[in-house]
């Protein structure tokens, strides 16, 4: 019954792991595409139907309670977290093409929280992760 029940924990894992990296090409399909104008209510509405969480949710939670509300509400591991950062980064850069630096500049910096709390809690460096937080710095 234990292993059942590990091997269902896994698959759901693997499960998050996979809509987040859909959710991420997805993004990316759109900024490459040079359609960031697309309809911000397409964007809204696949953070309800792909991640099953609100983007307004997101952006209502205070910066300093983003890495409990990902861990501990919705379960994320570490894994997804840093998916979640590259979609929230890239969310914010669809944002800022439309205009909306606010909304932009919230998503960034809880992208940048995100990075932050995994470079400091992870044994292992990683350099893209580093060059993802200069670059979320220096774009302010």
């Amino acid at each position: 019954m234990r292993t059942e029940k590990r091997d269902y924990l896994m698959q759901q894992i693997e499960q998050l792991g996979q809509v987040l990296a859909q959710m991420l090409a997805y993004l990316l399909g759109i900024k490459g595409a040079g359609s960031a104008g697309l309809s911000l209510d397409e964007i809204r509405q696949n953070y309800n139907d792909g991640l099953n969480l609100p983007l307004d949710l997101i952006l209502e939670t205070p910066a300093e309670e983003i890495i409990q509300l990902l861990t501990e509400k919705i379960k994320y591991m570490d894994r997804h977290l840093e998916k979640m950062g590259d979609i929230l980064s890239e969310t914010g850069d669809l944002y800022e093409k439309t205009g909306d630096s606010d909304t932009s500049r919230n998503l960034r910096g809880k992208a940048l929280i995100i990075y932050t709390h995994l470079q400091d809690t992870s044994k292992a460096f990683s350099m893209e992760r580093m060059q993802k937080i200069s670059r979320l710095r220096d774009k302010g």
